[in-house]
């Protein structure tokens, strides 16, 4: 069965740092779901849990997981959160 998964990314963008959300259908680890949502070529660790960019210029890392119902995902996707 189709799961929910509510991810939050902490992201380090330049120098700049921002929070991200995506909603995942099956549970991954935390590099399965930086590599998916920035589409990674390759594992490239800063330090541990906490991923290069492509051309490791930016860091990604999972701040959260929470498996959520589908009645909250589609609320999040109807409001543009997730």
């Amino acid at each position: 069965m189709k799961k929910n998964i509510l991810v939050k990314f902490d992201l380090q963008i330049g120098e700049y740092e921002h929070q991200d959300s995506f909603i995942f259908n099956d549970k991954k680890t935390e590099y399965g779901y930086c590599k998916e949502f920035w589409n990674l070529n390759k594992k490239d660790e800063l330090k541990e849990n906490v991923f290069w960019d492509n051309q490791m210029l930016n860091a990604i890392s999972v701040y959260s997981e929470t498996e959520i119902t589908y009645e909250q995902a589609k609320t999040l996707n109807e409001l543009g959160v997730a």
